[in-house]
């Protein structure tokens, strides 16, 4: 799936805020996560490393070796061996947790960042939405144009490196399921 400049602008607002409901696709689909530590301080990681991301797919042009990493958080880096960092223990928990669940290696930081290239067509989600439960669980909503099986091993390394226990999904689900999510009702 390809993500035109304009597709990758909206789903860059959509990191920082949440959308409306008006508009939304159809169907989305949802992983469930279980932090392991503090739910919004867990939002906020994931939000932030892919603000940076979309950030670099709208403005770089992916014809260098490297994508330049400024804005990228050390947490991040160190996990995604681009330094020489002691790893954050949360991230370095992630990372044994992403190993036992998908059995591969760690992202390379600039493997990682070139998902976000708007040519590559393996990235077969959009960022939609993330809420939270009273629970202190947490779900991530994607839009995958309907699809329920997709690559989504990028995004997977970043919801366990950010600091989850665990991360199911995805599993579809109707748009209202998300809507009912964030009104309460």
């Amino acid at each position: 799936m390809l993500h035109e400049i304009d597709d990758l602008r909206q789903e860059r607002q959509r990191v920082e805020a949440r959308p409306p409901t008006e508009g939304a696709p159809p169907v989305l689909t949802v992983f469930d996560v279980v932090p392991a530590v503090d739910p919004q301080d867990y939002i906020r990681r994931v939000r932030t490393v892919l603000s940076v991301a979309l950030d670099l797919a709208i403005t770089e042009s992916f014809e260098d070796d490297n994508l330049p990493t400024e804005g990228i958080p050390d947490w991040f880096a160190a996990v995604s061996g681009a330094t020489g960092s002691a790893i954050a223990e949360f991230s370095r928990r992630g990372m044994d947790r992403y190993h036992a669940a998908i059995n591969e290696k760690s992202w390379d930081l600039q493997w990682w960042l070139f998902e976000f290239d708007p040519d590559n067509e393996s990235r077969g989600w959009a960022w939609w939405d993330v809420t939270q439960s009273g629970d202190g669980r947490v779900r991530v909503w994607t839009d995958s144009w309907g699809e329920s099986f997709f690559a989504c091993d990028e995004l997977r390394w970043l919801l366990y490196t950010a600091g989850a226990e665990e991360v199911s999904g995805p599993f579809l689900a109707d748009t209202p399921e998300w809507a009912q999510e964030i009104t309460g009702q």
